[in-house]
C-alpha cells in the first residue's frame, strides 16, 4: 500500500515540480512548516538522497509537538523509509517475494541482494526478516530489524515484523511488550497480530486464551490458512494421550495451502510462517491414515 502511495505521490505534477528543485541541505528555517519540510524530504527521495530526508524529517519531529504535526511527520518518515530509490533493488525485492513460497534460500538470496543496493530500505528488511523466519533463524531475523524498530518505534510493519522474530525466538517477555504498545484493534495488521496471540497463549499452556484469540481471528478472516492449523494443533493438545482429533481442520490447512492462488498467497504472506506447517499436518494424516490429498 505504501509502495501505491508514494507511486502516486512520485507521478503528480506536485512531485514533477519538487524533482526541477535542486536537494535541499540548508538548516530548517524557523519560518518553514513542518508540511514544507515533507514536502523537501520527499523531494530528496526523489533525488535519491533518502538518508537526508530521513535527517530533516527526524530533526522537525523532535521539536515538534503539535499532535497533527507529528502524526504527518510520522507518517512521511515511514512513507520515505519504504520507498524504492533503485529500480533494481526493487526489482530484486518483488523477485524474492516471488519466491518465498517455493524456495525461501534463493528468495534470501535476492533479498540480500536488494538490501545491498539500498540497506536502509524497511520494506527489504522487514520482507528479508520475514524469509529469514521462513528459513529459521529467528535471531537472525530479530538481529537484522534492531537499529531499525530503534529509529522507527511507529512504524506498524516494522513492530510486527520485530514481533515475529521475537515469537519465533519464544522471547515472550519482549514480544508482550511490543504486543502491549500497539492498538491491535485499529492495526491494519490485526488478524497477523492475532495469529502471533494464538501461539504464544499455545506455547505458554494457556490454552483458554489461545482459543479466545483464535475465535476472534476465525470471525475476522475464516480463509485465512493457518486458521486451520492452530485450530487442529490445539484439539490435538487437548485430546486424550493416543487419541487423534482435528481431521478436518488438518486436511483443510493442507487443501488450503496445496491450493492456494498467488494472489491469495500474496495477501497472507505477512506472515512469514504462511504454510510452513504443511509437512508436520501431512505426516500426522498420513500417520492416523488419514489423506494428505
Amino acid at each position: 500500500m505504501k509502495a501505491v502511495f508514494l507511486a502516486a505521490f512520485f507521478l503528480s505534477p506536485i512531485s514533477s515540480a519538487y524533482a526541477q528543485s535542486k536537494p535541499v541541505s540548508k538548516p530548517v528555517s524557523k519560518s518553514e512548516t513542518y508540511k514544507d519540510i515533507i514536502e523537501k524530504a520527499y523531494n530528496l527521495s526523489l533525488q535519491k538522497d533518502r538518508q537526508q530526508a530521513l535527517n530533516i524529517l527526524m530533526t522537525a519531529l523532535q521539536k515538534e509537538t503539535r499532535p497533527q504535526a507529528v502524526a504527518e511527520l510520522r507518517k512521511a518518515l515511514v512513507d520515505v523509509a519504504h520507498v524504492f530509490i533503485s529500480d533494481k533493488a526493487q526489482q530484486a525485492y518483488e523477485a524474492g517475494l516471488s519466491l518465498r513460497k517455493t524456495d525461501v534460500v534463493q528468495a534470501l538470496a535476492k533479498l540480500n541482494d536488494a538490501a545491498r543496493m539500498e540497506p536502509d530500505n524497511i520494506a527489504i528488511l522487514t520482507e528479508l526478516s520475514r524469509a529469514l523466519i521462513a528459513k529459521g533463524d529467528c535471531s537472525g531475523a530479530q538481529d537484522n530489524l534492531v537499529k531499525q524498530i530503534k529509529l522507527f518505534p511507529y512504524d506498524e510493519e516494522l513492530k510486527l515484523g520485530s514481533a515475529q522474530a521475537l515469537v519465533c525466538q519464544a522471547s515472550w517477555l519482549d514480544y508482550a511488550k511490543l504486543y502491549d504498545s500497539t492498538d491491535v484493534k485499529k492495526s491494519a495488521f490485526q488478524k497477523f497480530w492475532l495469529i502471533l496471540e494464538v501461539e504464544r497463549y499455545f506455547k505458554t499452556k494457556m490454552t483458554l486464551k489461545a482459543q479466545e484469540n483464535l475465535a476472534v481471528l476465525k470471525k475476522l478472516d475464516p480463509k485465512y490458512p493457518e486458521v486451520s492449523y492452530w485450530s487442529w494443533k490445539i484439539a490435538q493438545a487437548a485430546a486424550l494421550p493416543g487419541k487423534k482429533v482435528g481431521f478436518e481442520d488438518a486436511q483443510k490447512y493442507v487443501m488450503a495451502c496445496k491450493n492456494i492462488s498467488a494472489n491469495q498467497y500474496r495477501q497472507y504472506m505477512i506472515d512469514p510462517m504462511l504454510c510452513r506447517h504443511l509437512p508436520e499436518v501431512e505426516a500426522d494424516l498420513k500417520g492416523s491414515n488419514g489423506t494428505a490429498e
